[in-house]
Formats: structure tokens, C-alpha cells, sequence
């Protein structure tokens, strides 16, 4: 497919994604402001009851019944939390909203359990796929979303978070909060619309103080998570949904990474590298010390650098393991592409209409189910190699990682230096060296 053609393709998806950000990153500010930080998956979750009692009668998912049912469901939520409001004295609102959320999700659980593809509603109402948005839901939800916004902008100092306030405003905050989040779940999924919600205003409050600015640097880092999330997943055919969830996860995690350089550039990226070193530092002496306790388990970081860098894994194989290793790799490569082979066969069979007969399909399942069987022997002989190669080394190896967590550990020979030194003063006879304690 042309770039042309993936543009076309994913502009309305894009499109939906900037208008979820807009709107979001305003309430996720106010969410935080007012610390009730898992209200939109509260609400979100009482939206996805409501969708699924719609479900429940027969109503199809993206039907006006089912929207119905899940906005009366939230608003009906919005009251709960708006009249719940005054416990906070005694019991944390957060308390009240996790309650409202367990709740709803157990019910929801309850109405799907006999349902004909219950299971794949509930994927749908938790990851949504806003890769199939259309032109009509977009036309029908930015007049309401404009509405929402204006009216917040309107009244933003009743809406704001003030101590005390009266259950009428915080009526209309939720309110508004989950007319946005019940169409938002229709389009996003549970688990997307949150993300939309909390981390974009997450990065404008850990980089910016005033509000005006906050709100942008939301705007900005969720227009860059929603582009990389749909590139990404387009690119490699991934769940939309799960991807953009992860790439907003990942633009929170390189803004916090980033956020000394608040303070200035040189300053910052000094205190980013001394972050960085006593990560990898940390990384690196907890990796050590797993490999030698459980030589056979998994190594995520030594497994990691050495499908980056191959010849890692020769460093403690022995002659006769790499030829056995590589080996059982060739064999496997070649009953993988067999099974690939097969594979495309029966795809291209089935789209050209011309069905197999049932001898020749019981062949392709007998050879597919082969080659598998024969692929998976010869991993599992790569693994027994690799791991009994780290049983045999796994003190050198598991040493040589510690010792490298030591070298890189920030300031840490700068500091021993001194103290050395006083050490060395001391039993020399000096009772009060240098730098000492008097």
C-alpha cells in the first residue's frame, strides 16, 4: 500500500484521535486538580454497563438504543459521585469511584456471561476500534463535543475544584464529563479514552506550571502519541487500540526521561544521564544477580542484548554448542518458511473460491501440524543449549554484569575516593584527616 493510500486510510481514525485529545486533555487537567484521577474509567465503566445492557435486549452495539442506554447509565453514575461528594470528609472519593467502578464491571460480567460473543463485546467496550470510525460518527460528535467545551470554558470557575462546592456544580461537571466519555467509549474503547484522558494532561502538568500551558503541552504530546500509535500500528498490523494505549505509555514515560531539562539544558541532561546510568546500573545488578540464582529462566536483558549483538551468545557457548545452536536454528528457519509456505497455499486457495478437497486438506493439516511439531523440537534444543551453556557459566557472566553495574553506578568512585583516603589516613594514625568528623 502507497503512503497515499495509508493516508487516506488512516485520516478519519487520526482525525477522531485529535478531537478525543482536545476534549480530554481539558477534563483530564480538572481530574487531577480535583485528585479523583480514575473517574473517566469509573464512568467509562458504568458507560460500558449501560452499552451492555443494551446488548443484553438485542439492541446492536453502535445503535441509538445502545448510546441511550449508556449515557442514562452515566448520568445516573455523575449523580452517585456528584451527591457522594460531601462523604469525602470520612471516606475518599477515589474509594467511592473504585467502588462504583468494581461494581459496574462485575454487573457487566454478569449480564455477558450468557450472551451469545460476549466475550468479543467486552474486547470491543475495552480496547474499541477507532480505526473504523466513519464521517458520521465525527459529524455527530464534534457539535456535541464543541457544545461541552463551551460551556466548560463558560463556567470554568464553577467548574474548577474548589473545596466545599456546592453538589449542583459537581453535578454538572460529571455530568458534562460523562456525556464526553460515554460517546468517547462508543468510538475509543475503555482503556484508549483513559489514556486520552489522563496522560496527555500528566505531561502538561509535569512540564508546565500555568494552566494555558499545560493544557498545550497536553494537546501536543497526545497529537504525537495518537500519530506514532496509528503509524505503528498500521505499520505492523497491530491491535489499534492496544498500540495507541502502549505509545501514549511510552510518550509519559520519554517526557518524565526528559523533564529535567526543565530546569535548564546543560543542568538537565546532566541529571537525565546520571538517571539514566543508575537505571541501567540497577538493570544491570539485578540481572546479574538473577542469572546466577536461576541460570534456566528467563533473561530478559541478557536475551535482549544478545539479539542485538549475536555474538554475545558465542562468548560462553563452546565450539561444539554453537554448531549444535545453529544448527537446530537452520533446521527451525526452514520448517517455519515450509509452514509459511503452507499457509499461503491455503490463503490463496480460499481467495481465488476454489476449495480443497478433503484428502487434500487433511495432507496440509498433516504437514502443517508436522512442521510445527518439528520447529518447536528444534527450538527447544536452541533454549537447552543456551541455558545449559549459562548454568555452566553463570558466575563469570552473572560477575561480569555486576561489575559493570558498579562501574557505571553515578558518582560512585568519586565518592569512594575520599573515603578511602580518610580510611587510609586513619590508620596511619590521624584521628581527624581531612573531610573527617571532628
Amino acid at each position: 500500500m502507497s503512503f497515499s493510500d495509508a493516508a487516506a486510510f488512516l485520516a478519519l481514525p487520526l482525525a477522531a484521535s485529535l478531537i478525543l485529545v482536545a476534549i480530554h486533555a481539558w477534563f483530564g487537567l480538572q481530574v487531577l486538580a480535583r485528585g479523583v484521577i480514575f473517574v473517566d474509567l469509573a464512568l467509562a465503566q458504568v458507560a460500558a454497563l449501560g452499552a451492555t445492557v443494551a446488548f443484553a435486549l438485542g439492541h446492536p452495539p453502535q445503535s441509538a438504543a445502545s448510546m441511550a442506554w449508556s449515557l442514562g447509565f452515566t448520568l445516573a453514575g455523575a449523580l452517585v459521585l456528584a451527591f457522594t461528594r460531601s462523604w469525602s470528609g470520612r471516606i475518599p472519593q477515589e474509594a467511592l469511584i473504585g467502588i462504583l467502578y468494581v461494581v459496574a464491571a462485575a454487573a457487566g460480567f454478569l449480564l455477558i456471561e450468557q450472551a451469545p460473543q460476549g466475550a468479543e463485546h467486552v474486547k470491543q467496550l475495552l480496547t474499541g476500534n477507532i480505526v473504523t470510525v466513519g464521517a458520521a460518527e465525527l459529524k455527530s460528535i464534534m457539535p456535541l463535543y464543541a457544545a461541552v467545551g463551551a460551556l466548560a470554558w463558560g463556567l470554568r470557575s464553577k467548574l474548577a475544584h474548589r473545596a466545599g462546592a456546592h453538589w449542583a456544580w459537581e453535578l454538572l461537571f460529571y455530568a458534562a464529563f460523562g456525556v464526553v466519555v460515554t460517546s468517547s467509549v462508543a468510538i475509543a474503547g475503555v482503556l484508549l479514552v483513559f489514556s486520552f484522558l489522563i496522560i496527555p494532561a500528566a505531561i502538561g502538568v509535569l512540564w508546565a506550571e500555568r494552566p494555558a500551558m499545560q493544557l498545550a503541552l497536553g494537546w501536543l504530546a497526545g497529537v504525537l502519541a495518537s500519530i506514532a500509535g496509528l503509524l505503528i500500528s498500521f505499520r505492523f498490523n497491530l491491535p489499534t487500540g492496544a498500540t495507541m494505549v502502549c505509545a501514549f505509555g511510552a510518550v509519559l514515560v520519554l517526557a518524565g526521561i526528559a523533564s529535567p531539562l526543565r530546569t535548564g539544558p546543560l543542568r538537565g541532561l546532566g541529571r537525565a544521564a546520571r538517571m539514566a546510568r543508575a537505571l541501567l546500573a540497577a538493570a544491570l545488578a539485578l540481572s546479574g544477580l538473577w542469572l546466577i540464582a536461576a541460570p534456566r529462566a528467563d533473561q530478559p536483558l541478557l536475551d535482549g542484548a544478545e539479539y542485538l549483538f549475536p555474538s554475545l551468545r558465542w562468548s560462553y557457548m563452546t565450539g561444539a554448542e554453537r554448531e549444535i545452536h545453529e544448527d537446530a536454528k537452520l533446521q527451525a528457519e526452514r520448517y517455519r518458511h515450509e509452514t509459511d509456505r503452507l499457509n499461503e497455499r491455503e490463503r490463496r486457495s480460499r481467495w481465488e473460491d476454489r476449495n480443497m478437497d478433503e484428502t487434500e486438506l487433511r495432507r496440509l493439516s498433516s504437514f502443517l501440524k508436522s512442521y510445527n511439531e518439528m520447529r518447536k523440537g528444534e527450538e527447544f534444543v536452541m533454549r537447552e543449549v543456551r541455558a545449559r551453556a549459562r548454568v555452566r557459566e553463570r558466575w563469570p557472566l552473572g560477575g561480569a554484569m555486576l561489575l559493570a553495574a558498579l562501574l557505571i553506578v553515578p558518582g560512585l568512585f568519586s565518592r569512594l575516593r575520599p573515603a578511602a583516603l580518610r580510611a587510609a589516613l586513619r590508620a596511619r594514625g590521624y584521628r581527624n584527616p581531612p573531610g573527617g568528623a571532628s
